[in-house]
């Protein structure tokens, strides 16, 4: 029983019940009246009164604060004996002291009303978005361990939308109109959810915890929301068409800590982006396949600072005389655990991590050393390097190339540089600029992969002048035997002889695909059927025996 009423007695102190309150004051009072009747009204005993006066207005405020003062003031007063003479207080006493304590509970009242007023507004600041007004993630966090605590509910699922292109909006549009966008898709949020589970996050995201969802219920509302928003919105009278994606963490099912939910909040959001997906569930294998790509883009910025990559060149054939005319520099990481990355997956993690330029840089260098090496031994073959679209708007890459190439006195006419229809469409001008200065130099040029890029034939034409060689990339050799891409390669030969371009086709594997490429008359082959990337001494064995059996 004891038990029990010591629990509700705390549970409503907590909550702030006046009745329980004004009890517990009214009970101190007693105590206090009592001690100061049996001291014989000390005047020490009576101060302890501003205790209870005290607690009153710091909890309830001034009224009330008022009406014990006065209480506890009548209590202490007219009936109450004064210790000095051992008689009945005088009136004015008595009636000075209840005087000051209102003027006590006065000024301590306004003094409370100012500090919480001032804790409210840090409040306000710790958990309310200050470009929305809606609830942060601080905000969330309290309110998501509540959720749990109360084990209401086995499944609570928290999806967060990014606003894709809001920065963009702020950027081109105005600024203003993309705050707006902001909180009217808040708004919007919660008008399909609840307002009560839309919170703020970032400046660009909103976040909605749903009690009660499991993971596909979250899925499938995030997907209708997405839906929903596709329809544009107005600000201002302009139509606003927000890009928004979605990450799903469920609670217990990815996690149980609140903090550890938050992080993988933003990573599912990390993964949608990775992906390509609107709505991304949290998911722990693409989560450490993510940490596996930086680990190699660290390991890939080490590799270059410690001179741990290596050069394999690849021979390209004459289609007639089966002569090998040319060769490709492939670089390869000389490194156990990289052995097996592909070429295509290097050169992205270097341009993610922005250290392409020096890999490229690396690479010429090298491939030049090489040719000299191969020029003292009477070797004279054409080598092609490939460049990225940041090495083509790098200022300082033609005059690298020159240097590298005075400093070894070879041929310009020995290099050629490959380069993506993806390089010249990112930044066409800057890639005609420094094309034209190439082929001023005498060095040659190939548009690598044609046929993988946005409008091919108009960059062809565009850039006609530019091109000595074009590759046909391999997914048009494939298929070449089916007759499925025959009639397409077949045109871009004759496009590209029409044009003075020479053309190779890349990723030959079979005596049938060399033959149907005799008859529409490409010029030359690169492919595992002829041979894999070699080092430079297996390289001249090659070309010594190739040319030997010509």
């Amino acid at each position: 029983m004891y038990k029990k009423l010591s629990e509700f007695v705390e549970n409503s102190i907590k909550k702030d019940n006046i009745v329980v309150w004004m009890s517990f004051v009214a009970l101190q009072i007693a105590v206090i009246t009592y001690l100061v009747y049996i001291t014989g009204g000390a005047s020490s005993v009576v101060q302890m009164l501003y205790i209870p006066i005290l607690i009153i207005v710091i909890k309830f405020g001034i009224r009330y604060g008022i009406a014990i003062a006065v209480i506890a003031g009548l209590a202490v007063g007219p009936f109450m004996p004064y210790a000095a003479t051992n008689t009945m207080q005088p009136t004015s006493l008595w009636v000075l002291r209840i005087i000051i304590s209102i003027v006590i509970v006065f000024i301590v009242g306004k003094l409370s009303e100012k500090l919480n007023k001032f804790n409210e507004l840090e409040k306000k600041k710790a958990y309310e978005d200050i470009t929305t007004g809606y609830h942060n993630l601080n905000k969330l966090k309290v309110d998501l361990n509540k959720e749990i605590s109360s084990k209401k509910y086995s499944n609570i699922s928290i999806i967060s939308f990014k606003f894709e292109n809001m920065d963009m909006i702020r950027q081109y549009v105005d600024f203003e109109v993309g705050d707006k966008s902001y909180i009217r898709l808040h708004e919007i949020a919660g008008e399909f959810f609840c307002n009560k589970c839309v919170y703020s996050a970032y400046g660009n995201k909103i976040v909605i915890m749903l009690p009660g969802y499991n993971i596909n219920e979250a899925y499938n509302s995030a997907k209708k929301f997405i839906q929903q928003t596709k329809n544009p919105i107005y600000i201002d009278d302009l139509p606003i068409s927000p890009v928004i994606k979605a990450g799903i963490v469920n609670y217990p099912l990815h996690e149980t800590d609140v903090d550890n939910i938050i992080v993988m909040l933003d990573k599912s959001l990390k993964l949608s982006d990775m992906t390509h997906n609107d709505v991304m569930i949290y998911d722990d294998m693409a989560e450490k396949e993510k940490d596996r790509y930086y680990q190699d883009l660290v390991s890939l910025y080490h590799a270059l600072k410690d001179n741990m990559f290596k050069m394999h060149y690849q021979p390209i054939v004459n289609v007639k005389t089966n002569q090998v005319v040319s060769v490709e520099a492939l670089l390869k990481w000389n490194d156990t655990n990289h052995n097996n990355m592909s070429i295509a997956e290097l050169i992205k993690i270097a341009e993610d991590a922005g250290f392409i330029n020096e890999i490229t840089k690396w690479v010429i260098k090298n491939v030049i050393d090489q040719i000299k090496i191969w020029n003292d031994k009477g070797i004279e073959i054409p080598v092609s390097i490939n460049v990225s679209a940041r090495d083509l708007s790098d200022e300082t890459f033609i005059d690298y190339v020159k240097d590298c190439i005075s400093s070894n006195n070879i041929k310009p006419k020995n290099i050629q540089f490959e380069l993506t229809e993806r390089s010249i469409i990112n930044d066409g001008e800057t890639a005609a600029k420094t094309l034209k200065s190439l082929k001023h130099m005498g060095i040659k040029i190939s548009l690598d992969d044609y046929g993988t890029g946005y409008n091919s034939l108009k960059n062809l034409v565009d850039f006609a002048d530019k091109f000595d060689y074009l590759k046909i990339d391999k997914i048009f050799i494939d298929k070449i035997i089916k007759d499925e891409k025959l009639i397409i390669v077949d045109y871009i030969i004759s496009a590209a002889h029409r044009l003075g371009i020479k053309v190779v086709a890349e990723g030959v594997e079979m005596i049938e695909q060399i033959e149907i490429l005799k008859i529409v008359d490409c010029d030359m082959i690169q492919g595992f059927y002829y041979a894999k990337p070699l080092p430079p001494e297996e390289l001249e064995e090659y070309v010594s025996q190739s040319e030997e059996s010509s």
